[in-house]
C-alpha cells in the first residue's frame, strides 16, 4: 500500500480542478456544451485547445450532470465554436413523467447560442460562456487558497531536493570515474 502521505499530497494537486477559473456553477436552463476545433493548435485553435484542457474539468467538476461535447477535426481551417444548448424549464409543477428528456432531443435542436472562438484566448471564451449563461463563479475558500499555497511551497520544495540529489549522483560518479581511471581500468 501507498504511504498515507504520498497519496494525501497527490490528492492535494487534484485541488486544481476545484479552484480557479472555469470554476463556475451554471443555471439549470443549460443543458449542454458543445466544444468543436482542430486537434492542433495551428490556425488559431490554441484557445479553445487551453480551454479544453483547463477549465472544462472544472466546469464538469462544478456541474456533473450537464452533459459536454468535444468535437476535434482534422481541418486547421475548420470552424472553433462553442455552442450552448438551453432548455425551457416550466415554473409549474407536473408529472415526472412528462418533464423528463433525453439527451438525444438536446442533440438535435439547435444551440441557443453559438460562439466563434477562433483566435480567443481561454479567459475570453470563459467570459463569452459566464455572459450568456448567467453563471455563477465559485470563489476558493481560504482553506483551498491555504492548500494551493502548500502545494506551490511543496512543488519547490521538491524542484530544489530534485536539483541537489542530481548534483550530488554527477558528483558521485565523476569521483567513481575518476577512480577507475587512476586504477588504470578505463582509458583517459
Amino acid at each position: 500500500m501507498v504511504n498515507i502521505i504520498s497519496r494525501t499530497r497527490r490528492l492535494r494537486e487534484l485541488l486544481w480542478i476545484r479552484v480557479g477559473p472555469g470554476s463556475v456553477i451554471l443555471p439549470k436552463e443549460v443543458s449542454k456544451i458543445s466544444l468543436e476545433f482542430h486537434e492542433k493548435i495551428e490556425g488559431g485553435h490554441r484557445g479553445a485547445r487551453k480551454f479544453w484542457r483547463e477549465m472544462l474539468p472544472r466546469l464538469k467538476y462544478r456541474n456533473p450532470a450537464l452533459p459536454i461535447e468535444v468535437l476535434r477535426h482534422k481541418d486547421a481551417n475548420g470552424p472553433s465554436l462553442l455552442k450552448i444548448y438551453t432548455k425551457v424549464i416550466s415554473q409549474t409543477t407536473s408529472s415526472p413523467s412528462t418533464t423528463t428528456s433525453s439527451s438525444d432531443d438536446v442533440s438535435e435542436s439547435k444551440p441557443a447560442h453559438s460562439v466563434d472562438i477562433r483566435d480567443m484566448p481561454e479567459s475570453e471564451i470563459l467570459q463569452h460562456l459566464i455572459s450568456r449563461t448567467d453563471a455563477v463563479e465559485i470563489e476558493p475558500t481560504e482553506r483551498e487558497l491555504e492548500e494551493l499555497k502548500e502545494v506551490e511551497e511543496f512543488k519547490l520544495k521538491s524542484e530544489a531536493d530534485r536539483v541537489e540529489v542530481r548534483e550530488k549522483l554527477l558528483k558521485e560518479r565523476e569521483e567513481a570515474r575518476l577512480l577507475k581511471l587512476a586504477r588504470g581500468e578505463i582509458a583517459a
